[in-house]
């Protein structure tokens, strides 16, 4: 390999490195900006799902109401069985603050 082909590749790869990095970026812009409103009102009522928040904190729930911008949430410790029947706590929350849904299926 001769000293152009060297130089060469060294550009190549910085110009890949720096492509890597934009796209790292755009795409944390979108989860920043990604809007969960919709999927969360599409979500049945007493379903368990997992919320993760901006403060990266986590949240499993079970839906029981889903407002115009917010959810009230039932915490549940498991899916089944008494567990699922009674909630430990319930919560509001902003659907503004969260950045990830999850949904567990037990069936």
């Amino acid at each position: 390999m001769d000293e152009f082909d060297a130089i060469t590749a060294d550009l190549q790869a910085t110009a890949r490195a720096e492509q890597e990095e934009q796209a790292r970026e755009i795409l944390a812009l979108a989860d920043a900006t990604r809007d969960y409103d919709e999927v969360l009102r599409a979500v049945p009522r007493r379903e368990v799902i997992g919320l993760a928040f901006f403060d990266g904190t986590s949240l499993r729930g079970r839906v029981l109401v889903v407002g115009r911008d917010w959810l009230r949430l039932a915490e549940v410790v498991e899916e089944g069985g008494a567990a699922r029947a009674r909630p430990r706590r319930v919560h509001d929350v902003r659907l503004a603050a969260v950045v990830r849904i999850s949904r567990e299926s037990a069936r």
